[in-house]
């Protein structure tokens, strides 16, 4: 408990916070200090924690007896693993290979037998020395406990969709962001990494969109308060992972939880002996699916037909030229190269420029925990580190994480606690551009001179390309992103009579980051454009507040036939960023490191800053009833009020409530019930809301940088132009969503599984609404339009085989996800912006364009043309000369009216029709092999590389490209003398894909080997990550959706669990 030592240290400190608090950075300097205090608190209770034990040690010395055992399952086989603990204690051991146990106990003690999946059993040990026991399965793994919004729940007595990830399923992905651990294994999430860069985030979508401006990512929750990306989270910290899926689960989060909420608990420490637990990997990241280019001589042919085409199309006699390479092959240097592209194709010393620039990366993880504690205090200590090596030169990610978890029972009554995460992150990060570039660089080039000196300017045919190397160069290129994160909760909880539970929990998130970019005048990007050295300094301050308060009441009664269960609470919310930059070019010098952030060498600064604060206040309730948790019953309602939105519409009610019926335990299912163990259908009707915009969107709003200059008298006088229409009517977007599901196990729960159907209808969307052009704004934010959705889910999960030593695991998930918007504004069909947009009747994540039919043959055009004018008598074929041009793209006329017009444009749906994954598990004695099988089927992307086949100054992809020799080719010939309009239509591939994501094979040490040197567990393993992947684009990752700036990676992952 606490001292009043202690005590007077609290407000000591809190004295001396309270008169820093006027001076400059005051408020960085109160939210480190409040921490301080709060771990100063808590040194006294961990204190304690050593005095329980010895104290305990003291008492055991005279009265203590050796008792053994034996611990066998259903089957007769030994139990290796499972937990002997005396009760009230912290001595124990666990089982050896045998199901054997030792272990020296109070001759009055009491054995706590537990494992998971088994019932847990207390055993009286009296004059016994020798035990045999046999562990009972759990069926009813229904009776775990399941996080749900600000409480949990058992699992049996869930009516909601609700999935979860356990800490051991995210320990074995030896990945560096948590919700790598998610992908495959729940049903609806979708998670796609488009990036091989260090530190790169991912992106996740709940059961499909829902809105067209406003934000669709789920709501992430650290230990129930709101996070934000998991990058900054240590993996190893993390117990559990609950996605909330349908409203009846979401509702109680209000506006947050339009999109899915994601439950993120931290490991806690457990009475009981301390455990230490070290993680470690080591893992090589080598860049997989690298688009090819056009490559030497291939480059050659490609300069070669494009002098042919020319040729051809000049006189008309198609095939007959012949050009030779010194026909396209200069033999004098260009632009003062010291060489010439004769010379390079003579010498056959062609330049691979991606090979070049990419290299392994290699990411190091270490992390250490400490838990234990008595039964009034208990706590855990980690630490980790993690340094992520890039694919580039200078890209590197380096996290470091500490956290503290302390929970202490002051009485029988009080209960007091707190976390702290604290992340430290040093980022230095490459520019994608640089890869991108290195695709389009002509390979009859040198990167080097004679004496070994980068050449700016290698390319022979377009001098303004810069060497993509230029940025490997020490001093060339630096961005630097240094962010200190601390993320801290402390809660009271009383509970004053049985049942009833008061708490409390106050949260401070406070991040600072500092980004440093400088690009020398010599680096790639200032090279083209010639205006010196660039420097950039930003400042970025954010702190959260979070105060939640709750009361919960549990009750029974009727004998214990009915459960009833109570939430009331409110949440009160304050967000407040700051943000400073200055930014400018200095003199077109070379500038040591120590300068590179240092604003006073620019010449004309640019100066920015902003402040946005936000504010929510939240008040919520929640009823669930039980009859012999065979009928269940869940209601909810939440009032949200945001500063983000107008006057007067401030505030939102979502309602929720979902029914459950357990069939499964009625009388009339009596005969089923060797073989049936779980049957439960649900139902969930709930609203939920959304108001994920940006901060004074109501307002109408002036930028200081866009001025304008007019007479006034007899001067100028400088203006300010209006940047943002405010509206005094926006409010809440509204989703409400309905949900059916069934929850099942067969034969012991040997099969089990859960099937869900969802319809999701929103309105008022946020949406841009766009202006006429005699407006000074292009747009004004609205509520306005609607959408639609729906989608299936199926889980099914099960041990096939199970025997003495092998078992199979596995688990098989499926999900299907459609959208649709309904409504636009003021009746509007379409809003379409260059080649995406909306429809209606379409889904909300589209490319809208024209789809190409191969290229246009020789002669071919002519023949159409007659053909379609004599099957229309009386019109004429009206094709521009850009869809009529032999070689060049053939766009179909879908309406069949002989124009090409915007109705003859097509939907290419971005997103998967179906995503699908596998889990298996293969476990021999103490080996283990485990494979994960994750395919995305279904939707479309615009393919970066594809985007440079219109010009002959740079290389090209290795295209299927049209000659006279090659008429059914897809792609256009090189040569074109103009621009094709309608050249995007080709930049369009399917992005299917089906990747055996994860091969891991882990060997446990024996226990009988490892105990001899103090140790409890001992797990070795390697992975295999990303190696294999299927799709219909050859040499890339569809998962990458069409980017290519950094490619992604496979890995190579070697490890080590330990536990003392």
């Amino acid at each position: 408990m606490l001292t009043q030592e202690s005590m007077e240290n609290v407000q000591k400190t809190r004295r001396l916070f309270a008169s820093a608090y006027g001076c400059k950075a005051s408020r960085s300097f109160l939210i480190w200090g409040l921490s301080a205090a709060m771990f100063i608190s808590v040194i006294p209770m961990m204190a304690e924690v050593s005095s329980d034990v010895r104290n305990f040690g003291t008492q055991l010395v005279t009265q203590v007896k050796s008792v053994t055992g034996t611990i066998i399952d259903e089957t007769g086989e030994p139990m290796i693993g499972v937990s002997v603990l005396v009760q009230g204690t912290t001595t124990g051991t666990v089982t050896d290979l045998d199901g054997k146990f030792v272990l020296e106990v109070p001759a009055n003690a009491t054995l706590v037998i537990s494992y998971i999946g088994y019932k847990t059993q207390n055993i009286k040990v009296g004059s016994q020395h020798a035990f045999a026991i046999k562990m009972e399965s759990d069926n009813e793994v229904l009776d775990e406990v399941v996080v749900v919004g600000y409480g949990v729940v058992k699992k049996r007595d869930l009516t909601g969709s609700v999935s979860s990830v356990k800490a051991g399923d995210i320990q074995k992905t030896a990945s560096s962001n948590a919700m790598q651990a998610m992908q495959a294994k729940v049903p609806g999430l979708d998670i796609q990494q488009s990036s091989g860069q260090a530190g790169s985030g991912i992106n996740i979508n709940l059961r499909g969109n829902r809105s067209i401006n406003a934000d669709n990512s789920p709501l992430i929750l650290v230990d129930g308060v709101e996070y934000g990306s998991t990058i900054d989270i240590n993996p190893s910290d993390i117990e559990s992972m609950e996605v909330l899926k349908d409203a009846s689960s979401t509702a109680i989060y209000g506006t947050k939880g339009a999109n899915g909420v994601i439950i993120i608990s931290t490991k806690r420490g457990k009475a009981g002996k301390t455990k230490v637990n070290l993680n470690a990997y080591v893992s090589v990241n080598e860049p997989t699916n690298i688009p090819k280019v056009m490559y030497g001589e291939r480059e050659v042919r490609r300069l070669l037909d494009a002098k042919n085409y020319k040729d051809d199309i000049a006189d008309g006699s198609w095939g007959t030229h012949h050009a030779k390479v010194e026909d396209v092959l200069g033999t004098a240097p260009n632009f003062g190269l010291p060489y010439s592209e004769m010379d390079v194709y003579n010498e056959g010393s062609y330049t691979d420029w991606p090979n070049l620039l990419l290299k392994n990366g290699l990411t190091q993880n270490y992390d250490l925990s400490i838990s234990g504690g008595s039964e009034k205090t208990t706590f855990n200590i980690s630490m980790g580190a993690m340094v992520e090596g890039g694919l580039l030169k200078n890209d590197k990610l380096a996290r470091y994480n500490g956290k503290l978890s302390v929970d202490h029972k002051v009485n029988d009554i009080l209960k007091v606690g707190m976390d702290m995460l604290y992340t430290h992150k040093n980022h230095d990060k490459r520019s994608g551009n640089v890869f991108g570039r290195s695709l389009y660089m002509s390979t009859i080039a040198h990167p080097y001179d004679a004496d070994g000196n980068i050449i700016l300017r290698p390319s022979p045919y377009y001098e303004a390309h810069a060497n993509p190397l230029l940025d490997d160069q020490e001093g060339a290129y630096d961005n630097n992103i240094v962010t200190n994160r601390l993320f801290a909760t402390s809660y009271l909880q009383l509970t004053p009579i049985k049942g009833l539970t008061l708490k409390t929990l106050f949260n401070v998130d406070y991040q600072q980051q500092h980004e440093g970019l400088y690009r020398d005048y010599q680096s790639v990007s200032e090279l083209q454009s010639a205006k010196g050295s660039y420097i950039s300094n930003d400042q970025n301050h954010y702190i959260n507040y979070t105060w939640d308060n709750t009361l919960n009441y549990i009750t029974d009664f009727g004998g214990s036939d009915h459960s009833l269960t109570l939430l009331l609470g409110s949440s009160t919310k304050r967000n407040e960023a700051r943000s400073s930059q200055v930014s400018g070019y200095a003199s077109a010098e070379h500038y040591y490191k120590s300068s590179f952030y240092d604003v006073s060498l620019i010449k004309t600064p640019v100066n920015t800053s902003s402040y946005t604060k936000t504010t929510m206040q939240s008040y919520f309730g929640r009823v669930n009833y039980s009859y012999k948790s065979k009928y269940l019953l869940a209601a909810s309602l939440r009032a949200d009020g945001s500063s983000v939105l107008a006057k007067g519409h401030k505030w939102g009610y979502f309602p929720s409530v979902a029914v459950a019926w357990r069939v499964s335990d009625e009388n009339f299912m009596e005969s089923t019930r060797d073989w049936l163990d779980n049957l439960k259908l649900r139902a969930s009707w709930g609203s939920t809301g959304n108001a994920g915009i940006s901060a004074y969107q109501t307002l109408p709003m002036v930028n200081a940088d866009n001025q304008i200059y007019y007479e006034f008298g007899s001067g100028v006088t400088t203006g300010r132009i209006p940047t943002t229409l405010g509206n005094e009517n926006l409010t809440w977007e509204t989703t409400t969503s309905y949900n059916f599901g069934v929850d099942f196990g067969f034969w012991g729960n040997r099969i089990y599984g859960s099937a869900d159907f969802y319809i999701n209808k929103t309105k008022d969307l946020l949406y841009a609404q766009s202006l006429p052009l005699s407006s000074v704004y292009s747009h004004v934010l609205s509520n306005i339009g609607k959408t639609k959705g729906h989608g299936f889910e199926i889980q099914i999960g099960g041990v096939p085989v199970r025997t003495k030593n092998f078992n199979w695991d596995t688990t098989l998930s499926v999900s299907t996800a459609k959208d649709e918007i309904v409504e636009l504004s003021n009746g509007l069909e379409k809003n379409i912006n260059g080649r995406t947009g909306q429809i209606v009747g379409q889904p909300l994540n589209i490319y809208y364009y024209y789809e190409a039919d191969g290229c246009w043959g020789v002669g071919e055009f002519e023949t159409y043309k007659a053909d379609w004018e004599a099957s229309h008598p009386g019109k004429t074929l009206d094709f521009p000369e850009a869809n009529s041009t032999t070689g060049d793209v053939k766009i179909v006329d879908r309406n069949d009216d002989g124009k090409i017009t915007d109705d003859d444009k097509r939907v290419y749906d971005r997103s998967p029709k179906c995503i699908l994954g596998w889990n298996n598990t293969l476990t021999y004695k103490d080996f283990s092999l485990s494979f994960l099988v994750y395919a995305r089927l279904g939707g479309w992307m615009e393919y970066g590389l594809y985007q440079q086949f219109r010009y002959d100054n740079a290389n090209w992809a290795d295209l299927d490209y049209w000659t006279p020799e090659n008429q059914g080719a897809r792609f256009p010939t090189p040569g074109l003398t103009k621009q094709n309009t309608y050249a995007a239509s080709t930049f369009y591939e399917k992005s299917s894909y089906i990747k055996i994501k994860d091969i891991t094979l882990s060997y446990n040490l024996p226990k009988t080997w490892i105990s001899k040197i103090g140790m409890s567990n001992l797990r070795v393993y390697g992975s295999m990550k990303n190696f294999f992947t299927f799709s219909s684009v050859d040499n890339y990752d569809p998962e990458r959706d069409g980017d290519i700036s950094f490619p992604l990676t496979k890995q190579l992952v070697f490890g080590v669990n330990i536990e003392f």
